[in-house]
């Protein structure tokens, strides 16, 4: 894999899902969370999906996603309303905007 297989992924994400953090109302400290917390587990999800590909694993990699985004709102965000359904909404969001870019290319 080279640098780009991991940049572009984690770009597409920020910019799908930061349509959803503004929309959601995200300020300040937690949009740089919001980022963070993207360059910390897309990168690990994009690596773990091609060592493992496959529907089953890509779904209990997004579901480990979801959750470690959503403690991560929930733990360090200063006004997150509904953590856990925003890191929800916004990787579901981002996964299916993804599948349509994967196609498109």
């Amino acid at each position: 894999m080279t640098l780009i297989d991991f940049l572009l992924p984690l770009v597409l994400t920020i910019v799908f899902e930061g349509a959803v953090a503004l929309v959601w109302g995200l300020r300040r400290w937690d949009l740089l969370l919001f980022v963070l917390v993207n360059i910390l587990t897309n990168p690990a999800a994009v690596l773990l999906h091609a060592l493992f590909p496959g529907w089953a694993f890509t779904a209990a990699l997004e579901l480990g996603v979801v959750a470690v985004e959503g403690l991560c709102y929930d733990r360090l965000g200063y006004a997150v309303r509904r953590p856990w359904l925003f890191s929800l909404s916004s990787n579901a969001f981002s996964f299916c905007l993804g599948l349509v870019v994967d196609i498109l290319i």
